[in-house]
């Protein structure tokens, strides 16, 4: 059982939605949560048969910005519970498990990005959810240490400890990725490539002790200036849900 996370940096062209199409097909995903689609509900309302899920939920751009779009497959079952520009917020059931998944997009202006930590820990202390396991997966857009850029400017020490207060706060922990470890590049050569790691899961200890050999995996690009971030929750044999 797998989930992907992908900021595709839209999926309004033939290309992108071929390169989705791909991704599906060799990781064979049971949820997929896409940031950054560029798509409103009513383009994409065929998609979760052309791509062979049977559940979607689409949070419309604004203009050519944003959009997100979460897919699931009849594998296992999934509740939205709540939504925003920023995220997508459900509980899934796996088998005899219950447990809740958040695909997340952080703010890509740093000026408001503020607004997506407070949205996130606002989330973290819902009541009925608190409780539950809790694997969260996405485009952050922000970074914990400076080890996680190549080139150009340092990030600032301010945004960084924001983001990393705001993941203690919540009491989440990163489920590191093999695989190549910057997430997102800007598409220049020499010396005027940039690399950073803005794309990642945090989970709860729950959530890790209900899944305790889950692995993540960072892949290919996809098209997009993003890779596309796997996480292989269980497997036949593991204690998870056979398929």
């Amino acid at each position: 059982m797998s989930c992907i996370v992908w900021n595709a940096r839209g999926l309004g062209n033939q290309r992108a939605f071929r390169e989705l199409k791909r991704l599906i097909v060799e990781k064979d995903p049971h949820l997929l949560f896409l940031s950054e689609t560029r798509m409103r509900e009513y383009n994409c309302r065929r998609w979760k048969e052309w791509l062979n899920f049977m559940g979607m939920f689409v949070v419309n751009c604004e203009g050519k910005k944003g959009g997100l779009m979460l897919l699931w497959k009849n594998t296992i079952e999934v509740t939205i519970k709540s939504f925003s520009s920023g995220h997508i917020d459900s509980i899934v059931k796996d088998g005899e498990k219950i447990w809740r998944f958040m695909g997340f997009y952080g703010n890509p202006d740093a000026r408001r990005r503020k607004d997506s930590w407070i949205l996130m820990k606002r989330l973290t202390g819902i009541s009925e959810l608190k409780d539950l396991p809790w694997l969260m997966g996405g485009d952050f857009n922000e970074l914990c240490h400076q080890n996680e850029k190549k080139g150009g400017r340092p990030r600032s020490e301010v945004q960084m400890d924001e983001f990393r207060t705001t993941v203690d706060a919540c009491e989440l922990r990163e489920i590191y990725g093999e695989g190549d470890f910057f997430t997102w590049v800007n598409m220049r050569n020499g010396e005027d490539a940039i690399w950073e790691k803005l794309d990642s899961y945090l989970s709860n200890l729950s959530w890790r002790l209900l899944y305790p050999a889950a692995i993540s995996e960072n892949l290919e690009f996809y098209s997009s200036n993003h890779r596309a971030l796997q996480l292989i929750w269980s497997r036949n044999g593991d204690g998870g849900r056979h398929i």
